[in-house]
């Protein structure tokens, strides 16, 4: 079976060289169908007179091998819905190839198997993709699967947006104990700045609706320990944004996802939060104020006693965070816009002036 889907693959990828060597201002409608058919699209006609501007360009960028784009649009386009439902309506396996076809160009193969090691207990030698999604997100990310040698399968995302504070939030947590998901940075040849990371196991604790007031009761206690810790380590770095950052995993471990936003360390800088000891009693007791405030109250002081300890920790380490934050210093001048020297002393700053 995997030996015919390679056959596949390799006849749309030798179409699709012949379809790129026809100059942009040369290309047909046509060249267009015939690729578009390779591929897998039935009613190629159909899917190119769909009505949205300059389309046929952007099946063009969708295909172009040299391009890691999953969605050819601006998120903030008006058009994008209507870009992103005429990729969905695409076969499966179409969209499989088609970003399968940009692995070996952009060096995302190599980038993908670097992820793989560090989830992995044994590092794969190969794998191949067996789903694409595109995800409805404020910014861009592909949701992709790959099974590697013996059959696993791991789903992880492709993301374009905020690579750079996400690679440097990454290194941080484990350095003081904290749990974390693996990413990989990867540059492209063709100078496009990429983030690999897995999908999140997991409840996220601010946006999945069916958590219910009996979970809540029974997990609440580990869950404000792990947000406050976080809470501690993001305060300290000028994280942004809250909402939906906080995924409760299966292992009782509470990771933050879509770190992108850091370095606001200004009191001047806008930052959304709604603390955890809020938030979750008032889902609970929404109309009862007597048990919301009575656990309000509770979670509050464990939350503050778990921050507290996590400052500590972060205050005796902070040689170790130091130390990262300098080997990182390109990417942090890079990310900010700043004088190296002023962001590191704004978090020292931070860390030795929440004792």
């Amino acid at each position: 079976m995997r030996s015919a889907v390679q056959a596949d693959l390799a006849k749309y990828e030798r179409a699709l060289n012949r379809f790129f060597q026809i100059s942009a201002s040369q290309r047909k409608t046509k060249d267009r169908e015939k690729i578009l058919k390779i591929l897998g699209v039935e009613n190629t006609q159909e899917f190119l007179s769909m009505h949205i501007p300059l389309w046929e360009v952007r099946i063009d960028e969708l295909l172009d091998p040299s391009c890691t784009d999953m969605l050819p649009i601006s998120i903030s386009h008006s058009y994008v819905n209507w870009v992103r439902g005429a990729i969905r309506l695409m076969p499966d396996g179409a969209r499989v190839k088609v970003l399968s076809s940009k692995m070996k160009v952009t060096g995302l193969k190599k980038a993908i198997l670097q992820l793989l090691s560090r989830m992995a207990e044994e590092a794969p030698s190969d794998f191949e993709v067996i789903d694409v999604q595109l995800v409805e997100k404020v910014h861009k990310d592909t949701l992709f699967t790959v099974r590697v040698t013996g059959g696993k399968e791991h789903s992880m995302y492709l993301s374009r947006f905020g690579c750079l504070g996400e690679y440097i939030h990454s290194g941080l947590p484990g350095l003081i104990g904290l749990p974390v998901l693996p990413v990989v940075y990867h540059l492209t040849p063709q100078g496009e700045e990429v983030l690999l990371k897995p999908k999140e196991e997991g409840v996220n604790i601010y946006l999945d609706e069916g958590i219910t007031t009996s979970r809540i009761l029974r997990e609440w206690s580990w869950w404000l320990d792990g947000v406050a810790r976080q809470d501690a380590l993001g305060d300290c770095l000028g994280t942004a944004l809250r909402f939906g950052h906080y995924v409760a995993t299966p292992g009782k471990k509470v990771i933050m996802i879509d770190n992108i936003e850091l370095f606001h360390l200004d009191d001047t800088d806008v930052r959304i939060f709604e603390p955890i000891y809020d938030f979750l009693p008032l889902k609970a007791y929404p109309d009862d104020k007597r048990k919301r405030e009575d656990l309000q109250a509770r979670m509050q002081a464990e939350y503050d006693k778990a921050y507290q300890d996590q400052m500590g920790i972060i205050v005796r380490d902070w040689g170790d965070i130091e130390r990262y934050l300098i080997q990182m210093r390109r990417h942090i001048r890079t990310y900010t816009g700043e004088v190296f020297e002023k962001v590191l002393a704004n978090v020292k700053a931070r860390v030795f002036g929440k004792r």
